[in-house]
């Protein structure tokens, strides 16, 4: 004979049974379904924040949230009543032109209909990455026994790419390196042409601008050197060590591209430890 225990065991395990089986397919027939969403695309926009509420229990509640770089976002939403929001992101990671709610409704498609279903990615952009090229003169500052007088030089060029974190930080870090060119004449070496090259690695620091496209770069870094002449074979090449640190300040001007101008002050590892002051302004590009 079956005890009351064991029979009691059995009903509860059945009626746990047939409540999972009933959410399996509950979830099934209300999750299988693809819902399009578009709107304008904005000039501005490095990427988009679409936030989807669902209205329950007489308000809305958050429901769905995540980003593209695109003007369109692909969700699979349930029945019910909804409303969505676009919040686009500038180069500065900054929300701009922030749209209204907008309402619309998922029916329930019918019992005949094929069902599909294709999961949708999560995309979140984490770097921006940049190159940009700048004009770049070139002042003695101090100790700068080597190269006196005269050297002070307006012909320079500089080269900068590399890649900043773009999250919600206060002070978004990044990797920068950059070569640069510079032609100046030396009265110590008979008044020749003489260049210099300089390869450098510098560690970003980015503070952006609260709702605005600007933001200020501080820079740290080392690299190295070459000097010579411009025939390259009148004078000896003299190579030596830096270290660097400067600040610039940037400006977005369209959805890709940004001005930016600052100073660099390398200190080079010599015998006597000169100093150089490197103003720079220049474009750049962001993909």
């Amino acid at each position: 004979m079956v005890s009351k225990k064991v029979l009691l065991f059995y009903f509860l395990f059945l009626i746990s049974y047939f409540c999972t089986f009933a959410q399996e397919v509950n979830y099934r027939i209300d999750v299988r379904y693809i819902q399009r969403l578009t709107w304008v695309d904005d000039e501005y926009a490095m990427r988009y924040e679409v936030i989807i509420e669902k209205y329950e229990n007489r308000r809305y509640i958050s429901f769905f949230k995540d980003f593209t770089e695109n003007d369109f976002i692909e969700v699979s939403l349930p029945p019910g009543n909804y409303r969505y929001q676009v919040i686009p992101y500038d180069y500065l990671n900054s929300p701009i032109n922030v749209t209204d709610w907008t309402e619309f409704q998922v029916l329930r498609a019918p019992d005949n209909e094929e069902r599909t279903f294709t999961p949708m990615p999560v995309t979140v952009e984490k770097f921006d990455f940049f190159i940009s090229a700048s004009w770049e003169p070139f002042f003695p500052v101090y100790n700068a026994t080597l190269f006196s007088g005269e050297n002070t030089s307006l012909i320079g060029a500089h080269l900068r790419f590399g890649t900043v974190i773009s999250g919600q930080f206060y002070l978004n870090p990044g990797l920068e390196f950059g070569v640069s060119w510079k032609m100046f004449k030396d009265d110590t070496l008979e008044e020749m042409q003489t260049q210099l090259f300089t390869a450098t690695l510098n560690f970003l620091g980015q503070i952006r601008f609260p709702k605005g496209r600007g933001a200020v770069n501080f820079r740290a870094g080392f690299g190295v050197s070459l000097i010579s002449d411009t025939e390259n074979d009148s004078i000896p090449r003299f190579d030596t060590f830096h270290v660097n640190l400067g600040i610039s300040f940037l400006f977005l001007v369209t959805r890709n591209l940004y001005l930016e101008a600052g100073a660099d002050i390398p200190q080079f590892i010599s015998i006597d430890h000169h100093g150089y002051l490197f103003p720079w302004i220049g474009i750049g590009v962001r993909f």
